[in-house]
C-alpha cells in the first residue's frame, strides 16, 4: 500500500485486463461509497467463503475484501471513458490530481 492519502488508486499489474485498478478510500466514507455503488451498479453479493464482496455490473465488476476497502475495479469490454468519469465521481476520486 502507498504512503499517499486516500482517495487514490494503484494499477493491478497481474490482472487479465490492463486497466484494472485498486481504489483506496477514506475509511469514514467506505460504507457510503458502497451504498452509492450498489444503487448505481446493482446488488452487493457477499462471497463469504472467500471473505469477499462484489458487484457484478453490466460494464464492470467491483470487488473488495469484506470491509470494503480497497475496491478493485475490473472493466468489461463495454466500459468507456464516460463510465469511468461517473465511477470516479461516485468514488470521490479526481484523476487530474492523482495517478
Amino acid at each position: 500500500m502507498s504512503e499517499r492519502s486516500p482517495p487514490y488508486r494503484e494499477r493491478v499489474p497481474a490482472c487479465i485486463h490492463p486497466e484494472t485498478y485498486k481504489y483506496y478510500l477514506e475509511r469514514e466514507r467506505v460504507a457510503d461509497v458502497w451504498r452509492a455503488l450498489e444503487a448505481r451498479y446493482g446488488r452487493i453479493e457477499m462471497k463469504r467463503a472467500f471473505h469477499m464482496m462484489e458487484i457484478s455490473g453490466e460494464h464492470l465488476w467491483l470487488r473488495s475484501v469484506v470491509g470494503g476497502n480497497p475496491i478493485t475495479v475490473l472493466r468489461k469490454r463495454t466500459f468507456n471513458q464516460e463510465m469511468l468519469e461517473e465511477l470516479h465521481a461516485l468514488l470521490g476520486y479526481e484523476q487530474a490530481e492523482r495517478s
